[in-house]
């Protein structure tokens, strides 16, 4: 039996407590992306008082690859005697403070390691004309090279970084600091499902745009690339300068619907509920991604998913941008939400209740907190949702008061038709047989040609310009409808004599023009059924008049092509629904 029991084990049988370099190279799996890998350093630019913030990637041949990227401010400095400290893991001048950004002593640390192999910090004090200069090297680490941290003298800032560190008017700055990611090993383009370098840094410039908001808004300024990041409020309340200077004289504008201040533990989290601007939601089905003159606002970030987004704020600084599952209940609008904005800030002293991450890109309140956030939000989101509706039923009103009654569903046949296969029918029309079809279709829907001439003229206008004109019609006879084609264009006639207008469509009809005014309940659920016996009949009657071929095989391209245009048309149509 020995004499000596393990724990007291001689000084031969003792561990170090970390293996330096396999214990790093295990860290640069802490779950860093690009955009949280930056946002750390920046998060220090803040805290060191910077005004002026400049982000640089360095690419490589053929901007396949990045090799290095700079983080550059003007702030403080660093205090050259504890700037040795600064790339030690677990250490940090704000450890376990929550009045700023930072609070573990990791960030920095695992967020450039997340990326490459060395980082480097130069950074100088004002009044003091000395660089000073600290680094971390992994290949170094494991070849026995570097021991320990230490802080020297430079003789200039890195050769890329030296036009980082003077201002505007190129004035060099009297102190500030660098810190530069290297040896970048994890960042390329390529790959069966990989994403553009160029594709990621505008990824980046979203991410400061829309996390640092506050502080642009205040003041600060950041810079990627060499140019300016204006700010993004996903509540569209802030100024931001793309869409000021795009929209001019107009001043396109969230609406605010509710905010609040919940109480917890003494502290103060306030929520705030907004639309994003009438231009940007300008008609069902506009889907966030075109705004009320049909231009392209993808930029501007609206959630093309079907659901609202939640912005989530800690000490002013985005940590959180995504949906929180089972936060938000749209009902039967769940697409809507894409249209609606929630903000929630809280103070550095509850991130217990949020959950906050080491990797500040997560946050998810705590089930108690969410049940009371989940309850305050019930009320101002069907708010919301309710005045996206209304904006475009008055739209719709509008549009059909202009250009016919059926000029919402052509609008969107014109988005879908473009991009199906083209019919054989009709090719060759001449212009008179089209004029023909204008003649017909106005007689039909009881137009004179004198009094007439204007509203002859808008029909003449759609039935060139649409690549499918619905008319209302009137004439004896069984026929459903009469289609004429003409050069890949197609007239549709629809005959309201038939009992299928008469008995369903008009009464649909009326109550979606002018509500379910003065109907009771029973009433509209019968009007349902009725519809949605007209749609079983409808097929049953298309099925029957296919029986009255000898061959209805000859019409199985028919019925593929039926099922395939109206499925795209009816996406189109509803998906914001």
């Amino acid at each position: 039996m020995t004499a000596t029991p393990l724990f007291l084990s001689p000084d031969d049988h003792r561990a170090e407590l970390i293996q330096v370099d396999r214990a790093l190279d295990s860290m640069r799996d802490a779950g860093f992306d690009l955009t949280a890998a930056v946002g750390e350093p920046l998060d220090n630019s803040v805290e060191a008082e910077a005004t002026l913030m400049r982000v640089l990637p360095v690419f490589g041949r053929g901007k396949k690859t990045i090799d290095s990227i700079i983080i550059a401010d003007n702030g403080i400095g660093i205090d050259p005697a504890q700037m040795h400290h600064v790339l030690s893991m677990g250490y940090s001048s704000r450890y376990g403070k929550r009045e700023g950004l930072g609070r573990f002593g990791v960030g920095l640390k695992l967020a450039g390691l997340s990326l490459g192999e060395r980082i480097d910090i130069y950074s100088k004090r004002t009044g003091d004309p000395k660089i000073y200069h600290s680094y971390i090297d992994l290949q170094e680490i494991r070849d026995g090279k570097q021991r320990y941290i230490t802080t020297t003298e430079a003789e200039n800032w890195p050769a890329e970084a030296v036009k980082l560190m003077a201002g505007r008017d190129n004035r060099p700055f009297a102190s500030g600091t660098v810190v530069v990611f290297g040896k970048i090993d994890r960042l390329s383009s390529g790959g069966t499902y990989g994403t553009s370098l160029d594709q990621k840094v505008s990824e980046l410039r979203r991410f400061i745009a829309r996390a640092y908001r506050t502080y642009i808004d205040t003041g600060r300024a950041f810079e990627l690339e060499g140019k300016a990041v204006t700010l993004h409020d996903p509540l569209f309340l802030r100024d931001n300068p793309r869409i000021i200077s795009r929209y001019k004289p107009l001043d396109p504008r969230g609406e605010l619907i509710e905010e609040t201040d919940l109480s917890i533990d003494g502290h103060k989290v306030h929520v705030v509920v907004a639309i994003v601007p009438k231009e940007f939601r300008p008609w069902r089905g506009a889907g966030g991604e075109t705004d009320h003159k049909n231009q392209d606002i993808t930029d501007f970030q609206i959630n093309a998913d079907n659901t609202a987004k939640i912005s989530i704020l800690r000490n002013g600084r985005e940590i959180y941008y995504d949906i929180i599952p089972r936060m938000l209940d749209g009902g039967r609008s769940e697409k809507v939400l894409r249209y609606v904005a929630v903000e929630v800030s809280f103070p550095a002293e509850l991130d217990e209740y949020f959950q906050v991450r080491n990797v500040k890109r997560g946050a998810e309140p705590v089930s108690k907190l969410r049940a009371e956030l989940r309850e305050w939000l019930k009320a101002p989101v069907k708010q919301a949702l309710k005045q996206v509706q209304a904006l475009w039923e008055e739209t719709e009103t509008q549009k059909r008061f202009e250009n016919g009654e059926h000029s919402g569903s052509m609008d969107t046949a014109s988005k879908v038709v473009p991009a199906l296969p083209s019919g054989l029918a009709g090719r060759g029309a001449t212009p008179e047989l089209e004029e023909k079809v204008v003649q017909q279709a106005a007689a039909d829907m009881g137009l004179d040609a004198t009094e007439d001439a204007a509203k002859i003229e808008k029909l003449r206008e759609q039935i060139n310009s649409k690549p499918i004109t619905l008319v209302d019609a009137q004439w004896p006879g069984k026929e459903f409808l009469v289609i004429h084609h003409l050069n890949g264009k197609s007239v549709v006639k629809l005959n309201h004599r038939h009992a299928f207008f008469d008995k369903v469509y008009a009464p649909l009809k009326k109550v979606a023009d002018e509500g379910a005014k003065g109907m009771e309940p029973e009433e509209l659920t019968d009007l349902a059924r009725r519809a949605e016996a007209a749609i079983d009949l409808l097929f049953m009657g298309y099925a029957r008049a296919e029986g009255m071929y000898e061959d209805p095989e000859r019409f199985d391209d028919l019925r593929t092509y039926w099922g395939m245009f109206t499925e795209a048309l009816l996406r189109e149509e509803f998906k914001d629904q």
